[in-house]
């Protein structure tokens, strides 16, 4: 009985000791300056995995075992992290947390299993947050939304048409062929971000499919769904991705759960769209008509000149066709939330736009679920789905041949007094100044693009061994993109160009589909060496991208029919079919001595399919370091309180082209009999990656305690192995062969200047200014110096010589003291850029931001000028500034006039790219009107591409018809006009 008693009261005492060891600790943790509670705030258990998150009033309760020697770390997104001490026995800490102005304390996504807090990097490494990102307004596509957001990177859209197309480059060229395209990454999956062809080029006539005005495919990515975006904008920081790295890595992720109440969000944007910039048209006069129109022509001219008159039906045809208002409307749901063991993030979206231009616009469907889920202690599972179709209706734009499937170039050529519109019978008039009645096309013509596509990734990790001093984690991650892109160009048969064929009626119907696979394994063992925190890891990737194409055209249509069954004529326009493989090693060291030296050594070795050694591994180191002086104890200055100098070198490659190790075969009919021929251009078995290595120097300082941050950046990037053809001896039977010959410099600075300006309890301001500028020069050409690109010298073309740059714009009339043989009428690359970011929160609740972007210098070949010159449609066309009797639309500077330098103009701009006001309700006023159904309500009202100021004479210094390409970019030919986005917002939290 005495024993059972002992037994009882031992077990009573344990059960006690254990009530004493396990205790909570209570607390709020709010904003330092409003006093507002941080919702989502982290707390963690220094040393261990254990922590809690804030609700919605900034409260928390975390379990501790005792509290003696228990340090906390508290942390959130945009604050500076906080390490409070607990006394023996406290229950209760309230914190407060200041704002990270200088993003010190943010972690970067540098590689493929690792990440770097902000203050230890050494690279310039490009962060568009989700309020960067969306913040001020909406925008329509991801790659939309980074202008003015980077250093050191020059966007160029294809076109203002309804669903994007943006060009991306990052410090400079980077190949002379194809589009110099950064890799894209969303949540550790590559995707497909190439620029997909609809079709409108082979159908108008203009020729290739650079010149479609189609989208690249980041324009299928909700930006709302974006919790950042990290840019490695050179070799030296993008290194470890190797073989795809040479114009750079754009790393997306998504937003994810947080542990905490189920939050359902709600928003809704509806706004209207008009024209950012018109250019006018030139009124006629009967003095104008006799001296612009030949003799014989004068007397109907003015015939109908006079007729106009009497009945007051000049039309303004840049009006009629551009200047409608379009409807924009955007539809957002978000579900988000989860406990320790899974969390998850849901979302769905809406996007339904009009064009400017009568029947055009953009539709996009999107739906995603990000789950993350705890297995087991060790093993953490990642998991990330998101389905999107958009539908695209991007109209008759751009470039063509007489075909007259072109508004812009179609009206350059009628003048206002003559009557395109249709008849009241339901007929069109016939156009005696062009092949075509653009108002029939635009009410009867499509080009039209449907995209279903699945992007799935998942992450895979597993806790080897964790201990006081090390821990090893094994991570496995991949993921697919499946794109299927179907377009169809169709243009009736009763049209007035299609009529006048032999098989009236055009279709061209194309499918194209893409299927990339990647698969990673890496494991990453952190330890520790004395006082030196060593990250090691090593892994391997393995990359799969198949892509398929085909388009079918049929002409000579039955009336009303789209079916090519029933054309005519039926043809395979194109078809295209690619399977790569790719593998790659990696490993990296990094070394942390205290925060004070951070270093990094690495090296990937990588082999691909496209390669004429397919078996051959290429090598591509990395090494970095960075040196935290103002952590060392020696340091102590209130006002520059963190300095850091840094040094990254790094090599990688850009891919060859497909098919180039191949010689083609053309199909032939000769005699009925079906065979193949040898193209004139022969493969090459030796081709080797384009190949890049860059050094970048540069020193980050904050003042004030991180109120004020400036980060400078210099970079060499040296590009190698430029692929280019060679053109062989005609007694070789062929014409050129793929090699690798050239070679190119890009030299730039980048300079980045932020902080708060203003921080009180009931106003602040926070300011950033980037500037950013890049030389370029082709220091080996390997071949004989030659011109491309444009529409010849008459037009405005460009150089390829050495000790020039490929951006350098030459043509008529000659000068033998320039290499090829032209004058020099400008240069594409911009002198600079600079933005100016501002954001001021004023008393509690109200927000205003904006972003002024700013160009100097860079010239674009302004064709669009050439077409409504030709047509007497250019305003202003009958002055005459001169005083000389020939009006300016017959004679141009610079002297000797009409050459080419009368389209190269200066496209010099200064663009309010956002602005935004918003206003947060008081969350006690939202209790008293809902209780705690509601949460949060904000409405705002915003603007995308408010103003733009230049002297360029084109509807946008930043659009081009060839925007894909990587050389001669910046062409202007009719162009779909920008519009300027004006939206109200509302967003309720339940």
């Amino acid at each position: 009985m005495i024993k059972k008693h002992l037994l009882i009261i031992l077990l009573l005492v344990c059960i006690a000791g254990v009530s004493w060891a396990q205790s909570s600790v209570t607390g709020n943790v709010s904003d330092e300056r409003t006093g507002e509670p941080l919702i989502g705030a982290t707390i963690l258990i220094k040393g261990t995995t254990t922590g809690a998150v804030t609700d919605l009033d900034g409260n928390f309760t975390l379990v501790l075992n005792g509290t003696e020697g228990v340090e906390l770390i508290f942390s959130s997104i945009g604050y500076s992290s906080k390490t409070i001490s607990l006394s023996p026995n406290q229950t209760e800490v309230n914190v407060q947390l200041s704002e990270d102005a200088t993003n010190l304390e943010e972690v970067v996504v540098t590689g493929l299993a690792s990440s770097v807090k902000r203050s230890n990097l050494a690279n310039s490494v490009g962060t568009v947050s989700a309020r960067d990102l969306t913040g001020t307004t909406t925008i329509q596509t991801t790659d939309g939304a980074l202008y003015g957001k980077v250093a050191g990177a020059t966007i160029r859209s294809n076109g203002g048409a309804p669903g994007g197309g943006m060009s991306i480059q990052l410090r400079g060229i980077s190949s002379l062929i194809g589009a110099s395209q950064p890799l894209i990454i969303v949540d550790g999956v590559y995707i497909n971000n190439s620029f997909q062809s609809t079709g409108r080029a082979a159908v108008s006539g203009a020729g290739g499919s650079n010149q479609d005005d189609g989208s690249n495919r980041l324009a299928d990515l909700n930006p709302a769904d974006i919790e950042n975006i990290e840019v490695l904008k050179g070799p030296s920081a993008a290194a470890i991705y190797g073989t795809r790295a040479n114009a750079g890595v754009i790393i997306i992720t998504t937003k994810r759960g947080k542990e905490g109440r189920t939050t359902v969000s709600l928003s809704q944007d509806v706004g209207f769209a008009t024209p950012l910039r018109l250019l006018g048209v030139d009124d006629w006069s009967e003095e104008k008509i006799n001296f612009f129109f030949p003799e014989a022509r004068r007397p109907i001219e003015l015939e109908r000149f006079r007729e106009a008159q009497a009945t007051n039906t000049f039309i303004d045809y840049e009006d009629y066709f551009y200047n409608n208002e379009a409807l924009l409307l955007n539809t957002r749901i978000n579900v988000t939330g989860g406990d320790e063991r899974t969390k998850f993030f849901v979302s769905g979206n809406i996007t339904s736009e009009d064009g400017t231009i009568k029947s055009t616009g953009f539709d996009r469907y999107s739906i995603r679920a990000n789950i993350d889920h705890k297995i087991t202690n060790s093993i953490k599972l990642g998991v990330s789905s998101n389905y999107i179709n958009s539908k695209t209706e991007r109209g008759f734009t751009g470039n063509q041949n007489n075909s007259g499937a072109s508004i812009g170039y179609s009206i350059s050529y009628v003048p206002n007094y003559f009557d395109l519109r249709r008849n009241e019978d339901g007929t069109y008039p016939i156009n005696p100044y062009f092949s075509e009645n653009p108002v029939a096309v635009t009410d009867f013509g499509e080009n039209s693009s449907d995209v279903n596509r699945f992007i799935q990734a998942f992450t895979l990790d597993f806790d080897l061994l964790k201990t006081d001093k090390h821990y090893l984690v094994a991570n496995i991650s991949g993921g697919l993109d499946f794109l299927q892109n179907s377009t169809q160009v169709y243009l009736p048969e009763f049209l007035q160009f299609q009529s006048a064929q032999a098989n009236p009626g055009d279709i061209l119907i194309g499918r194209q589909e893409s299927f990339n696979t990647n698969f990673q394994a890496a494991l990453v063992y952190n330890w520790n060496l004395g006082r030196v925190n060593m990250n090691s890891q090593a892994g391997m990737v393995r990359l799969d991208f198949k892509n398929q194409s085909l388009f079918n055209r049929g002409r000579g249509l039955v009336p009303g029919q789209t079916n090519l069954q029933q054309a005519a004529v039926q043809q395979i326009s194109s078809q295209f079919n690619s399977e790569v493989q790719e593998a790659g090693v990696f490993l990296q060291q990094e070394m942390n001595f205290e925060d004070k030296i951070v270093g990094t050594l690495g090296v990937r070795w990588d082999k691909s399919s496209l390669n004429g050694d397919p078996n051959k591994f290429y090598t591509f180191p990395r090494a970095s370091l960075a040196v935290n002086i103002a952590n060392f104890d020696f340091w102590n200055s209130a006002t520059l309180t963190s300095l850091k100098p840094r040094i990254a070198y790094g090599e990688t490659a850009g891919p060859v082209q497909f098919g180039a190790t191949f010689t083609p075969l053309a199909g032939t009919n000769i005699g009925g009999l079906l065979g193949s021929e040898v193209s004139t251009q022969i493969g090459n078995t030796s081709i080797r990656p384009e190949t890049a290595s860059e050094l970048e120097f540069g020193v980050d300082a904050g003042f004030w305690n991180g109120r004020m941050s400036i980060e400078a950046t210099y970079y060499i990037k040296n590009t190698q192995n430029n692929i280019q053809n060679l053109n062989l001896a005609p007694s070789t039977g062929v014409n050129t062969t793929p090699s690798n010959e050239a070679e190119l410099s890009n030299k730039g600075v980048e300079l980045g200047l932020s902080g708060t300006v203003i921080q009180k309890s009931n106003i602040k301001w926070f300011s950033r200014v980037l500037f950013w500028k890049n030389e370029i020069e082709m220091t080996r050409l390997g071949i004989p110096t030659y011109i491309s690109g444009g529409f010849g010298s008459g037009l405005g073309t460009f150089l390829y010589a050495e000790g020039y740059s490929p951006t350098t714009i030459v043509g008529t009339p000659a000068d033998p003291s320039v290499p090829g043989g032209f004058t020099i009428w400008g240069n594409a690359q911009p002198d600079f850029n600079l933005s100016f970011f501002n954001s001021l929160d004023i008393f509690k609740g109200l927000q205003f931001s904006f972003l002024i972007d700013w160009r100097k210098g860079g010239s674009n070949i302004n064709l669009s000028s050439f077409l409504s010159d030709g047509g007497g449609t250019t305003e202003g066309w009958f002055d005459d500034d001169n005083g000389d009797g020939v009006p300016n639309g017959r004679q141009r500077e610079p002297e000797p006039y009409n050459n080419a330098g009368r389209w190269v103009q200066d496209a010099s701009f200064v663009k309010v790219r956002e602005i935004g006001l918003y206003y947060t309700i008081p969350r006690e006023t939202i209790a008293g009107w809902f209780g705690s159904t509601v949460q949060n309500i904000k409405i705002g009202s915003s603007v995308n591409n408010a103003f733009l100021f230049t002297d360029y004479e084109g509807y946008d210094p930043e659009t081009s018809t060839f925007g894909a390409q990587s050389v001669a970019n910046n062409v202007d030919i009719a162009p779909y006009p920008t519009s300027r986005r004006v939206f109200f917002h509302l967003t309720i939290d339940f």
